[in-house]
């Protein structure tokens, strides 16, 4: 037992001697790691401090780098509106001496409308059925004389084309192929603007060219009251379609017959049934129009509009047509007459020249409309322009447009 016990003692130094040198390192190595942790947990605090202050500085350059483009945006807004003051200050510059002289002769016609709106009315409603000579005179010497006698305001001279229509309409009308002369430019304001509808006295056709021109675009259909004309003209009524009625003179075999017929008033041949229409006893109901015609009631387009045309240079006219409808002598002037038959002789001698009169008249026309939509576009972007005009693009657009075109 004793040598079991010395040689398990022999043994164990033997171990020990092998396992104590691991022991120290391994109680070294402990040591070491429990200091590199620390360390270790102190770089981690550190690590955690610099991503923080990292994060921090991402956030700084972000804010930096929308800032710089924000500034970037307000520079190229700047510049923008820079140059868009500059568009608009050239461009309204050029318009404020002719808007101010415009400006003060509104203020003046403002001043003189009664006297104004009461000859253009008075022309409206009786000047019509007279000549050219009587138009002057009844309206230049006694009503303007009458009414600067009894003191009325009244914008002087007095003119009815300045008055009740514009170079534009005047251009659009004469390229339709109405004379420009006064008598014409006068009718052509009775025939668009008369509440009534127009009965034409119309002996060299002019106005019944003129308005088959002008409503040709519309469809225009013509009919005669010798035809089967009650349906064609109840459509009309119902979708807006202009109509023109050409008083057609029946001729007979006999002298005596022919000069009878020639004599007959026109009233002779406007049939009773479009009485209602003419007079334009409509009722309104539900903000609809609606018409008798014949022994139907039908509905009332807006759109439509009647004309009456004869040839008769003399007629006797029974006095409710003048109620019914607005009679407008189309009697050619001396005057026009020998403008006419010049621009026949052109036509004939020079037709190149003629060719380029009209396509010159065409263009005059089309720019001038082209010219008042954009004046009016600018009048209207300016007036409904909200917030920085300078930011208004189709403003500047649209300026910029009218100093070229104009």
């Amino acid at each position: 037992g004793l040598l079991k016990f010395v040689r398990a003692v022999l043994r164990y130094c033997d171990t020990y001697r092998i396992v104590k040198p691991k022991k120290e390192r391994v109680e070294f190595l402990q040591n070491d790691l429990e200091q590199k942790t620390k360390v270790l947990e102190f770089l981690k605090l550190d690590v955690e401090g610099l991503e923080k202050e990292l994060e921090t500085l991402n956030k700084k350059y972000e804010q930096s780098l929308l800032l710089r483009q924000k500034y970037r945006d307000e520079l190229a807004i700047s510049e923008k509106r820079l140059n868009a003051a500059d568009k608009l200050f050239t461009g309204l510059f050029s318009e404020k001496e002719r808007w101010q002289e415009m400006l003060k002769q509104l203020a003046i016609d403002k001043e003189n409308m009664i006297g104004t709106c009461l000859l253009s009315a008075a022309f409206m409603a009786y000047a019509g059925a007279f000549s050219w000579d009587f138009r002057r005179t009844m309206i230049f010497d006694d009503w303007l004389g009458d009414i600067l006698k009894r003191d009325i305001p009244v914008t002087t001279p007095y003119l009815i084309d300045q008055n009740l229509t514009d170079d534009l309409e005047i251009s659009t009308w004469s390229s339709e192929g109405l004379p420009s002369d006064d008598l014409s430019v006068q009718n052509g304001i009775l025939t668009t603007r008369a509440s009534r509808f127009p009965l034409c006295i119309d002996p060299q056709q002019q106005a019944l060219g003129w308005i088959k021109r002008k409503e040709a675009h519309n469809n225009l259909k013509s009919l005669s009251f010798n035809d089967d004309f009650l349906k064609h003209l109840e459509m009309a009524v119902r979708y807006g379609t202009p109509v023109l009625f050409q008083v057609i003179l029946r001729f007979f075999f006999s002298q005596v017959n022919f000069i009878k017929n020639c004599m007959k008033d026109v009233e002779d041949y406007i049939d009773p049934v479009i009485g209602n229409l003419l007079e334009k006893n409509f009722r309104i109901q539900t903000g609809q129009a609606y018409v008798m015609l014949g022994d139907k009631e039908i509905d009332v387009d807006d759109n439509f509009r009647m004309y009456l045309t004869t040839k008769l240079s003399n007629p006797t006219l029974d006095p409710s047509i003048y109620a019914k409808a607005l009679v407008i002598n189309y009697a050619i002037t001396i005057d026009g007459l020998e403008n006419q038959l010049l621009a026949e002789v052109v036509k004939v001698e020079r037709a190149d020249l003629e060719e380029q009169r009209e396509m010159l008249i065409e263009e005059t026309s089309i720019n001038k409309i082209l010219l008042s939509t954009l004046e009016d576009s600018l009048l209207r972007e300016l007036a409904n322009s909200s917030g920085n005009m300078l930011d208004n693009e189709e403003l500047i657009r649209t300026l910029e447009n009218t100093k070229d075109k104009a």
